[in-house]
């Protein structure tokens, strides 16, 4: 019986110090989850957790984007990849092509950081930070289209133009001068030098790779681009001052051009702005089909002398157009008209050397030389046969009632033209003999009618009844004429 009382007594110790160790641990665990929440359930940054190496533990989200702002921004920035070409040397901000960290991402997860999972977990994260810190890297970004934009302002200071060789004719001769090559950015080299450096991070100095440009014209080219190889030359009357003045201006103003090989001669863009202020003066020019008054008159003449000239030294025509009327100064079929932007002569240096263009006055003489490499023989002739393919009628006068005159009264106040359609033919000879005959242009000119003028007004005395307008001698003048406009 006492033994089975000794039993229940220890039972119930047993039962008691359970009870007390399970109230124990119980106290303890909640302490242990008191201060463990208290570690991980924080509004800043962990101790131990970094971004580019700045130390962020204690700070808020608001004031840890400031200090990278200022300690890793910033300082990026400031800094510089200086572009260095001789002595020369050309900087480029980081910050002007907005070059920077992407903060906002990076401090995000930073902050994330052992704030997810379990809290045991969690709690083993933040503790460690302390032997083992965790840094995270931002990325790193720029704006590459601000690169480029940057290098290539660069690209135009740094490039030194070419300089041909040019060849003028003073008194007869030539004088030519020497090429200089020029030289530009290999912008690829330099471009590809300077990303590397950029997403080094660091600041660094890259050496700017250069190409050479080489002149379009050389000395060489220049010295065997001196043969006569078209020469023409027109006449024109030496008593109408604002024709003569514009023939002279133009001539000026095309006179000693050089046309590398490939180039495309505009006359338009050779004689300058047809303007008072450039020199040109009224003259008669062809407007609407009649002989006018007009600003630079005469300076078909001079396109029309130098197309002969070009087409006499075989050079390629581009563009042409002959003279709504015909004109006296050169041969049917074989004059060329300028006029605003929709009448041009363009021709094409399609030789392998340099071609130079003369045109000077010389008394009533207007002369167009050319001059280029001559590959043709000395024994081979051109020359151009143009052929009347069909003459257009005049059309129907055209009447023009005056009530001021007596009726019968008739005046032609202008003759019109018969119109011609012209073919050209380019025929080769050599030794004498003609080698080819062929096909080269067409020219159409058109027709214009009489203008007449009529009375219309009634006479009130027999005498005026019978009066009539002596217009006899006028009609016997009636023709194709000869002109000079534009």
């Amino acid at each position: 019986m006492e033994k089975n009382k000794n039993i229940l007594k220890i039972a119930v110790i047993a039962v008691l110090v359970l009870s007390a160790a399970g109230v124990g641990a119980y106290f303890y665990n909640k302490a242990m989850v008191k201060k463990m929440a208290q570690v991980v359930d924080i509004d800043t940054f962990y101790d131990g957790i970094s971004v580019n190496n700045v130390p962020l533990g204690g700070l808020t989200q608001d004031e840890a984007k400031e200090k990278l702002s200022t300690d890793v921004n910033n300082v990026i920035r400031e800094q510089i990849i200086s572009l260095v070409d001789g002595e020369n040397t050309y900087d480029i901000k980081y910050g002007d092509i907005d070059a920077k960290y992407n903060i906002d991402d990076t401090l995000l997860a930073a902050y994330n950081y052992g704030r997810n999972g379990e809290l045991k977990d969690r709690y083993k994260q933040v503790t460690d930070l302390k032997d083992n810190p965790k840094d995270f890297e931002a990325q790193f970004t720029y704006n590459d289209e601000l690169l480029k934009t940057k290098i290539n302002e660069i690209s135009a200071q740094v490039k030194v133009e070419p300089e041909n060789s040019v060849m003028k004719r003073e008194n007869g001769a030539f004088v030519i001068s020497d090429e200089k090559i020029g030289y530009e950015m290999d912008f690829d080299s330099t471009y590809n030098a300077a990303k590397a450096v950029i997403e080094s991070l660091q600041p660094g100095t890259v050496e700017i790779k250069k190409n050479e440009i080489q002149p379009k014209i050389t000395r060489e080219e220049n010295e065997k681009a001196t043969s006569l190889i078209g020469t023409y030359y027109t006449t024109f009357s030496g008593n109408d001052y604002g024709r003569n003045e514009n023939l002279r201006v133009g001539c000026a103003n095309i006179n000693g051009t050089e046309l590398a090989p490939g180039e495309i001669f505009s006359m338009n863009e050779g004689l300058g702005p047809q303007t008072y202020e450039n020199g040109y003066r009224d003259a008669a020019v062809i407007v609407d089909g009649k002989i006018e008054d007009g600003l630079a008159g005469g300076v078909c003449q001079i396109t029309s002398t130098l197309y002969n000239a070009v087409i006499l030294a075989e050079l390629k025509i581009v563009e042409r157009s002959n003279h709504s009327l015909a004109v006296s100064y050169v041969p049917l079929g074989q004059d060329a008209a300028v006029a605003g932007d929709y009448k041009d002569l363009k021709f094409q240096n399609d030789t392998d050397y340099p071609v130079y263009i003369e045109a000077y006055i010389s008394g009533n003489k207007l002369i167009t030389n050319v001059y280029g490499y001559e590959i043709h023989s000395p024994s081979r002739e051109v020359k151009f046969e143009n052929i009347v393919d069909s003459v257009i009628q005049k059309p129907a006068e055209k009447v023009t009632e005056d009530p001021e005159k007596p009726k019968g009264y008739r005046e032609v106040t202008y003759y019109g033209k018969q119109g011609k359609k012209v073919s050209t033919y380019k025929i080769v000879y050599e030794n004498g003999q003609q080698i080819s005959r062929e096909y080269f242009s067409s020219s159409t000119y058109r027709a214009t009618p009489d203008e007449v003028t009529i009375g219309t007004k009634e006479e009130e005395t027999e005498q005026a009844n019978n009066t009539q307008t002596n217009t006899t001698q006028q009609e016997t003048a009636q023709g194709d004429g000869t002109l000079f406009g534009n």
